[in-house]
């Protein structure tokens, strides 16, 4: 077994992890465990939450994914791994620090956001958005200014006061066509999934250990008829709120675990505390364009 660092906690898995940084914290036992055995597919005393989460009475969620595997992850931060014969390395810990480090989320009523973040003049700035909007590709150009990636997918929050993004791993999924227009090339590199144009970039030198202010979050969007490309600071509170809930990683989970009233303050204190703006731009615009851009705002 190996132990890493992930948001904070010791890690110690069966399944070798290179995304993540080395443990060189305390000697304290591991926050969470990760096993290789046997899950049943199906949850005593669960319910179906979506057609891949069953959450059971005493907190505990098994996530089924196809072709993949079976993951059942513990309140206890025991994690059991059930890989299907056919799945890659790459997929088992794709989905195991991805949906499952959501759950793990939502049991310790932490908020993740479905975010990627880097770090600009010493603290965190969260990109959030649906899935092809170009969060890891904007992270990705960050990052080759010199930005210290902080998280990918699910970015993980304390809400304090002050807020603060709890470091994950310095990894970005990108597809092929976003890698080549950074003037990256994708030999070498681990396929997301089999048959995906997509593919793991990881830069482990530029690792975060420590946890960071949340400086700033952007919502990126595609404008609608008739709206002009931009930044825009929201102000309305009740937009705010609503637009965190939206990118709320798996928000049904938390409700599933009686989580949700804590996530609701989370939220609340967020957005009483860290700007939010709305970056409406064509997901197949240049990113370049909004970086020096979106630095300025941060720096103030």
């Amino acid at each position: 077994m190996t132990d890493g660092l992930l948001c904070g906690w010791r890690i110690r898995s069966e399944i070798a992890l290179p995304e993540l940084l080395s443990w060189q914290g305390d000697d304290r036992p591991p926050d969470l465990t990760v096993c290789l055995g046997e899950v049943d597919e199906h949850l005593p005393g669960g319910r179906e939450i979506s057609p891949f989460i069953h959450i059971d009475t005493n907190g505990a969620g098994l996530l089924q994914v196809p072709m993949v595997g079976r993951f059942l992850v513990r309140p206890s931060g025991d994690i059991t791994v059930a890989p299907h014969p056919e799945a890659s390395e790459t997929e088992i810990r794709l989905f195991l620090l991805g949906s499952v480090l959501g759950l793990v989320c939502h049991q310790r009523a932490l908020l993740p956001l479905h975010a990627s973040s880097v770090v600009i003049e010493g603290g965190a700035v969260a990109f959030c958005g649906h899935s092809g909007m170009g969060k890891s590709t904007l992270a990705l150009r960050f990052a080759r200014r010199g930005h210290a990636v902080v998280s990918d997918d699910v970015c993980v929050l304390d809400s304090g006061p002050p807020a603060r993004v709890r470091p994950s791993f310095p990894r970005l999924k990108l597809w092929r066509d976003a890698i080549e227009d950074a003037a990256l090339s994708s030999e070498g590199l681990e396929r997301n999934r089999r048959g995906q144009e997509k593919y793991h970039f990881l830069e482990p030198e530029a690792g975060v250990r420590d946890p960071l202010p949340l400086r700033a979050i952007f919502l990126l969007r595609r404008p609608e008829r008739g709206e002009a490309e931009g930044i825009e600071r929201l102000s309305a509170p009740l937009d705010i709120l609503a637009a965190l809930e939206a990118e709320t990683f798996r928000p049904q989970i938390g409700r599933a675990l009686g989580t949700e009233k804590a996530l609701f303050q989370a939220r609340t204190l967020i957005a009483n505390s860290v700007p939010v703006y709305q970056l409406r731009r064509p997901p197949d615009a240049p990113p370049e364009r909004w970086l020096d851009a979106i630095a300025a705002i941060v720096r103030g």
